[in-house]
């Protein structure tokens, strides 16, 4: 609320002797020109403000809160009952990624595919509050959960098949030859941005792990968080619980 006081001397500022007429009108466009400039400093921070809240929210709803990767141990399955640990987080969820080429008559580029359990991939935020297509509970074996950018790019819907060809080899008599594997498309999502649809894809991580010649002890361990925002200080304290790990969070990605 405006306090009298305050209404008397901007009142005064504002009006003007008889004789002083053209400075009045001096003042009012100044007060305008004021007006104007804080009105649009005010609504293009609320803009910027809610496009980055709107970011962080999809990026966050993508990737996982904290992540533990192993560097030459596979990670101790007896520290995911530390009283800390079960206090910050809603979900403990082993992946497992690696890097691919997607073939095609008429495209070919790279993808990222990303292993999980057919138990664990139902937890993702993706799965269980975006625009998803199909039965999460079907990525198994030679299944595979697309983005909804990739199946405009090419053509794809669910119960087709999709050639993906692995960056390891198999040896050969006449030498290393890429490893190609035929998948079905069981699932599709939309993240909500589309560098991660057309560029990230899931499977399953036992399937990952031998598309890839991955061990069990490469896993990495995702971390969802309770409250992903005071992020460093949790960072903090999961960093103590696993101190032979190198732990980054969600905010390493932008």
């Amino acid at each position: 609320m405006i306090s009298t006081l305050e209404k008397e001397i901007t009142f005064r500022y504002l009006k003007t002797r008889k004789k002083d007429g053209f400075l009045n009108i001096i003042s009012i466009f100044s007060f305008i020109g004021i007006s104007l400039g804080v009105a649009v400093l005010i609504i293009v921070m609320s803009v910027m403000n809610g496009f980055r809240t709107e970011l962080i929210k999809k990026i966050v709803g993508f990737n996982s809160h904290v992540t533990v990767e192993p560097y030459n141990n596979s990670i101790d399955h007896k520290k995911l009952n530390h009283k800390d640990l079960n206090f910050m987080s809603n979900e403990l969820i082993f992946s497992n990624s690696g890097e691919s080429v997607v073939l095609s008559k008429d495209f070919t580029k790279g993808m990222i595919l990303r292993g999980y359990s057919r138990e664990d991939f139902s937890k993702l935020l993706i799965v269980k509050q975006g625009d998803f297509q199909g039965n999460p509970n079907n990525l198994e074996y030679n299944n595979i959960s697309i983005g909804k950018e990739l199946s405009f790019d090419l053509n794809l819907k669910i119960g087709d098949k999709i050639m993906i060809m692995s960056s390891t080899g198999i040896q050969t008599i006449i030498g290393d030859l890429p490893k190609q594997q035929t998948f079905i498309v069981s699932s599709i999502y939309d993240s909500g941005i589309s560098d991660f649809d057309r560029n990230v894809s899931f499977v399953n991580i036992n399937t990952l792990e031998n598309f890839f010649d991955l061990k069990s002890q490469d896993r990495n361990l995702e971390i969802y968080l309770k409250d992903p925002t005071n992020i460093e200080k949790q960072k903090t304290k999961i960093q103590k619980i696993f101190n032979n790990e190198f732990v980054y969070t969600w905010s390493f990605n932008i």
